[in-house]
């Protein structure tokens, strides 16, 4: 690869993340706003209930990470999606169809998990599901760049997965523990897709 190429590829990188930010973030807080200002605070029913079959449920399942409590939570979400999103933006072809999965895998196993009574809602099952790609991708699918990530960074994502497990009063452990498993499962069969594409080339 000569250096035009890798400009090339790093400027068409740097436009995925760039394109991640606005797919993920743009929706969160849009949908935060209009939660607060038009719909006062009823698109949050919509939250994922688990094992219920209702139509509001379903639509928890695919859409409960653009639905927060209050402004903190939304706030550190964002932090922490603000640095996952940039590396997958960096180390994953297809990006967007791989958050994508993640979105539905997390809602769903959450759906599976949690107790019938609660409801869920807030994009921290995605960020565990993200983590989880990134963490499954580097220990079994040999992702270098993900264990690259892991390592610098590895201190403050062992935190922050030991924090979300711990229960909580007011914290989904469903949603972070579902999460995780899922982006566990996902990254860790994401190796045959990745080579793929590599060969190619």
């Amino acid at each position: 690869m000569n250096w035009q190429q890798l400009l090339t590829l790093v400027m068409e990188r740097i436009k995925q993340v760039i394109g991640l930010y606005a797919f993920v973030l743009i929706p969160m807080w849009g949908m935060y706003v209009l939660n607060e200002v038009v719909f006062f605070g009823l698109w949050n029913i919509f939250g994922i209930v688990p094992r219920a079959l209702d139509v509001g449920s379903m639509i928890g399942v695919f859409a409960s990470w653009t639905m927060h409590g209050n402004f903190s939570h939304l706030l550190g979400n964002t932090l922490t999606l603000l640095q996952i999103l940039f590396l997958f933006g960096l180390f994953e072809n297809n990006a967007y169809r791989t958050v994508l999965k993640l979105i539905v895998a997390s809602g769903l196993v959450t759906w599976v998990l949690g107790s019938p009574s609660s409801i869920h809602i807030g994009a921290s099952g995605l960020c565990f599901a993200m983590l989880g790609f990134m963490i499954g991708g580097a220990v079994f699918a040999r992702r270098w760049g993900y264990l690259l990530a892991c390592i610098v960074m590895g201190t403050g994502y062992w935190l922050t997965i030991k924090q979300g497990l711990m229960p909580q009063q007011g914290i989904s452990f469903a949603a972070h523990f579902g999460g995780l498993c899922a982006g566990l499962l996902l990254g860790a069969n994401s190796k045959h897709a990745y080579t793929r594409v590599n060969n190619r080339r």
